[in-house]
C-alpha cells in the first residue's frame, strides 16, 4: 500500500506581479503535474487579486487570503496562517517569498521559503522608512533562514546575502524558465527597437540607460528605446519622463506600465535588441526570457548577470570612465554588427534551453517531500 499522500500548503501570500507572479504561474502546472510522484497534495494561498490573474491546474486546492494592509497582512501570516494550515490539512508551509510563519510547528523543518531579494538592492533607496523595510527584511530572512528549512533560492548569489557558512548547505537553488513551447513565431524584428524590462524602482537604475540611449540616437538616429515596467515607485517613472526630455529623446522613448506576459514576450521578440543595467537582482527572469526569444543581449557586467546569461551577452563594465558612452557603443555594435548578434542569439538560444520548469518543480517538490517522508518513517 503506498503511502498517503502530504499535504503542502505554497503560501502566495504576498505575490502580486512581476517575476515572483511569473515564477508561480511557471512552477503550479509542474508541481500539480509530479505530486503524485512525489507523494504530496498542493493547496495554494493567494489574494484574490493575484488568482485573477493566474492559470491554477487541477488538483491544486485554493484558499484565498483575506485582503490586508502591508503591514497587517505580515502579522496575519505569522499568527493565523500556521493556524488555518493546520486547520486545511497541511504538514508543510512553502512560502513564495524571502520568509514565512516563524512560531510554532511551523518555525521547524516543516516551513520552507523562496528566496526571490536581494537586500544589495537597498543600496540605491533612501529615507528611513526604506532603510528600516530592508533591515526588518534582511533579520527576519536570516531568522527563518537559520530556524527552519530547508529553504530554495531563484539564485546562487542570494545565498551569501542571508545564510553563514553553516545555514548556506540548507539552501538549493530552483532558478526559474521559460515556457520553451509558448515563444512566439514569425515575429518580425524591427531594426530600430531597442528593449528593456523592469518595473520602476531606485535600483533599476533607468537614468544610466537614458543617458547611454541618447548617446546610441547620435550615432543611430531613427533607433527607439521601449521600457515596459509597472510604475511602482512614482517619482522614479517621473524622473525617467523629465529626463527623457532634457536630453531630447523624449519623442524616441515609449514607456508602457506593465502588460500581460504573452504581450511582453511578443516584444522581446519584435525587438532588435535586449539592454538592462539594474544595479542589483535576484534572479533577471526577463533576461532568460530575452534569451529565449533569440534577442541578443547588451548587460553590464555583476555576478548577477553572469548567472543568468553566462556568456551569451555582450558585457560592459559600469566602474569608471564614460559608462554611458560605453553601454552606447556595445549597443551600436551589436546593432550595426548582424553576425555579432546572430551569435548572441544562438548562445542565448541553447543556454536558455537548459533551464526548465519541470527541473526546477522536481528540485522544489524534493525540498519539501524528503523531510515529510523522513518524519513519516520515524513516527
Amino acid at each position: 500500500m503506498s503511502p498517503r499522500p502530504r499535504h503542502v500548503l505554497l503560501n502566495a501570500l504576498h505575490t502580486s506581479g512581476g517575476g515572483g507572479l511569473v515564477y508561480l504561474q511557471g512552477i503550479l502546472p509542474e508541481l500539480a503535474a509530479q505530486a503524485e510522484q512525489w507523494g504530496l497534495v498542493w493547496h495554494l494561498l493567494v489574494t484574490e487579486e493575484t488568482l485573477a490573474r493566474l492559470t491554477v491546474p487541477a488538483g491544486v486546492q485554493v484558499h484565498v487570503a483575506p485582503a490586508l494592509r502591508f503591514g497587517v497582512s505580515h502579522v496575519w501570516e505569522q499568527l493565523v496562517l500556521p493556524v488555518k494550515a493546520t486547520q486545511w490539512g497541511c504538514r508543510a508551509i512553502l512560502s513564495n517569498a524571502n520568509y514565512g510563519p516563524l512560531l510554532g510547528p511551523w518555525g521547524g523543518g516543516n516551513s520552507h521559503v523562496i528566496l526571490h531579494t536581494t537586500p544589495r538592492a537597498a543600496a540605491a533607496w533612501s529615507g528611513w522608512g526604506w532603510k528600516l523595510y530592508w533591515w526588518a527584511l534582511r533579520l527576519l530572512t536570516r531568522l527563518c533562514v537559520w530556524s527552519s528549512g530547508p529553504h530554495l533560492t531563484v539564485a546562487q548569489h542570494i545565498v551569501a546575502d542571508y545564510a553563514s557558512r553553516r545555514t548556506a548547505k540548507k539552501v538549493q537553488v530552483a532558478p526559474p524558465a521559460v515556457v520553451h513551447a509558448s515563444l512566439p513565431e514569425g515575429i518580425v524584428r524591427d531594426p530600430n527597437l531597442v528593449l528593456s524590462i523592469g518595473d520602476f524602482y531606485p535600483q533599476k537604475n533607468y537614468p544610466l540607460l537614458l543617458q547611454a540611449f541618447a548617446r546610441l540616437r547620435e550615432a543611430r538616429p531613427g533607433t527607439r528605446l521601449l521600457i515596459i515596467g509597472r510604475p511602482v515607485v512614482v517619482s522614479v517613472r517621473d524622473e525617467i519622463i523629465a529626463l527623457a526630455r532634457t536630453l531630447g529623446v523624449a519623442d524616441a522613448v515609449t514607456l508602457v506600465p506593465g502588460v500581460p506576459h504573452a504581450v511582453l514576450m511578443r516584444s522581446l521578440a519584435q525587438a532588435a535588441l535586449y539592454v538592462n543595467v539594474s544595479a542589483a537582482e535576484a534572479f533577471n527572469m526577463p533576461v532568460l526570457e530575452a534569451m529565449a526569444s533569440g534577442t541578443p543581449c547588451v548587460l553590464p557586467e555583476s555576478i548577477f548577470q553572469r548567472e543568468v546569461a553566462a556568456d551569451t551577452a555582450l558585457y560592459v563594465g559600469l566602474a569608471g570612465g564614460d559608462v554611458p558612452a560605453a553601454l552606447a557603443i556595445a549597443m551600436l555594435g551589436v546593432m550595426s554588427n548582424p553576425p555579432i548578434a546572430e551569435t548572441l542569439a544562438r548562445r542565448g538560444r541553447l543556454r536558455a534551453r537548459t533551464f526548465t520548469w519541470a527541473s526546477t518543480a522536481a528540485i522544489i517538490s524534493g525540498v519539501v517531500a524528503k523531510p515529510l517522508a523522513r518524519r513519516v518513517k520515524n513516527t
